[in-house]
């Protein structure tokens, strides 16, 4: 018990003592999220104010060079609040505070055809891209994806969520215009990961069928109602 109460306490001292270094913690958090969102991220400030506040002012995230749009997500600021002990013991981090201001959301949607056969002959498919990686997985049925299996699976939780005065940019490739869309205002309660929440991912689904909703142009709608079975 002794032995694990002094691994505990010299954990917490080298965390307060990295996270009292701005920079380190900057990078730590720029790999991490660029890590599980598989792209490039961007920020230009970012406070720790300890003991469990996170602070950043204008996160980018960078799209593919395939697409039209340099961005796919940007916001003016995001306010974290943590459950510091959730960090430093047990399997689940859980965050119980967040807040995304003046988020800004690219959706970009390209149209291809696929060339196959079968016993009738050659068939040509259309199907569809984004760049968010949904549009492909719907258009051609594609099973989800197979992760390795881990020895120890960190989950997540955030208990409080809010996203306000958003915008939506949505450009697709067989239309010349692109839309800009007013979001509606978000309030999500225990989403993650972890077993008997809300997913994340359903949160991205709510906010593309607000996108559909607020879309004006009947063509766009159609195509969006097409492809993410709306």
């Amino acid at each position: 018990m002794k032995k694990k109460f002094i691994i505990l306490f010299l954990t917490s001292i080298i965390i307060i003592v990295t996270l009292s270094n701005q920079k380190i913690f900057k990078l730590y958090f720029l790999h991490k999220f660029s890590k599980w969102v598989e792209k490039e991220v961007l920020l230009e400030d970012f406070q720790f104010i300890y003991p469990n506040t996170i602070l950043i002012k204008n996160l980018e995230i960078k799209n593919s060079n395939t697409f039209y749009y340099d961005l796919i997500f940007k916001s003016e600021k995001i306010s974290i609040n943590l459950d510091f002990k959730s960090f430093l013991v047990g399997d689940l981090r859980i965050i119980t505070n967040l807040i995304i201001e003046k988020p800004r959301f690219y959706l970009e949607v390209t149209q291809k055809k696929l060339n196959s056969k079968d016993q009738t002959g050659n068939k040509t498919q259309i199907i569809f891209e984004d760049n968010i990686g949904i549009a492909k997985k719907i258009s051609q049925d594609l099973p989800d994806k197979i992760w390795p299996t881990k020895e120890k699976d960190i989950n997540f939780i955030i208990l409080k969520s809010k996203i306000s005065d958003g915008i939506a940019y949505v450009k697709i490739s067989s239309i010349k215009d692109e839309s800009v869309i007013k979001l509606s205002n978000f309030e999500f309660t225990k989403i993650g990961n972890q077993k008997g929440y809300q997913h994340y991912k359903d949160v991205l689904k709510i906010m593309l069928f607000d996108v559909f909703g607020r879309e004006t142009d009947i063509k766009k709608k159609r195509i969006l109602k097409k492809i993410y079975k709306f």
